[in-house]
């Protein structure tokens, strides 16, 4: 545990530092997923990365008001104050997708594919939170003796929910770091797959991290507050988050929603048809360079291609 950093004069508290690399962290790993690995051009990315900001505010905003509502529960009275994690994921997702489709109609029809590609920079930017959270002391785990706990020192959360005699407190599982080795290795292995994994990265994020959370709810020791239920509001958030990612597996099949799937294509097709549209273009003409560079296609049918798809635009 540190809560501070302490450079100079200066105290900086270590879970606002880490949820502020978390975000550089969010930021570097989206452009270079839009820029380089999708070839989409720079206002795109700009545009989205805009709406992200505002996606964050969601989060932030569900984090606080969920946290307060299981609070409430617990304690019988109205209580504000404190976030989880998966309370600003079950607002904020929805709400940037939504916000892609209206304030982005470069990618209008395809909200719910480029909401896919932030979807490893937030798993990264989580995990940098995680270690935020045990530097300041809070999230920790149950009071179990076991070669992977720990001791938090005096005047931490941990040693007034588990007080020992030192002081500081009893040995409790560090579930902080168990979320932050989980967040880095999903984040490895979505950017080791991503051509296999791209159009996925939400329902695998929903189901698998829904799982994780669901089951590490069992190891977690601090105070979360109620539901009602014999769930944990944790365990509950967990099985709506793996709720909506069968949904967004259904609606990829075709499954669900039939009749708004068909829309946002017809989006698709509107926007495509657009010779306005340069972005598509743009990203067409760099797919067919990249193709040119590794030799896949010759130069003559480069340029073949490029003639073609610049009458396209022309017309």
């Amino acid at each position: 545990m540190l809560p501070h950093i302490h450079i100079g004069f200066f105290a900086i508290p270590s879970y606002s530092l880490m949820t502020l690399i978390g975000l550089i962290a969010f930021t570097v790993v989206t452009i270079l997923i839009l820029e380089k690995k999708e070839k989409n051009p720079q206002y795109i990315t700009n545009r989205l990365l805009i709406i992200s900001a505002f996606g964050f505010a969601a989060m932030a905003a569900g984090a606080f008001v969920l946290n307060s509502f299981f609070h409430s529960i617990a304690q019988k009275t109205i209580v504000f104050g404190g976030i989880t994690w998966l309370g600003g994921v079950l607002v904020a997702f929805p709400v940037t997708i939504v916000l892609i489709h209206k304030f982005c109609p470069y990618v209008k029809g395809e909200a719910l594919e480029y909401f896919n590609f932030m979807i490893p920079g937030i798993v990264l930017a989580h995990g940098f939170g995680r270690i935020g959270c045990f530097l300041g002391g809070c999230c920790y785990g149950a009071q179990i003796d076991s070669i992977f706990s720990i001791s938090f020192p005096e005047g931490s959360l941990a040693a007034h929910t588990y007080p020992a005699a030192s002081g500081g407190s009893l040995p409790v599982l560090p579930t902080q770091l168990f979320e932050a080795v989980f967040e880095f290795v999903l984040f490895i292995i979505l950017m080791i797959l991503y051509k296999k994994l791209k159009n996925h990265f939400l329902e695998i994020y929903a189901i698998g991290y829904g799982i994780f959370r669901f089951s590490l709810e069992f190891l977690r020791g601090d105070d979360r507050g109620a539901t009602g239920l014999v769930m944990t509001p944790s365990q509950l958030m967990s099985l709506i988050l793996m709720i909506g990612g069968v949904v967004v597996i259904l609606y990829n099949k075709n499954i669900l929603f039939k009749k708004t799937r068909q829309k946002m294509a017809s989006f698709k097709e509107e926007r495509e048809a657009q010779p306005v549209y340069n972005g598509r273009t743009a990203k067409k003409l760099r797919e067919l360079k990249s193709l040119l560079d590794d030799e896949i296609i010759t130069q003559e049918e480069f340029e073949s291609a490029k003639k073609e798809l610049l009458e396209q635009f022309l017309k």
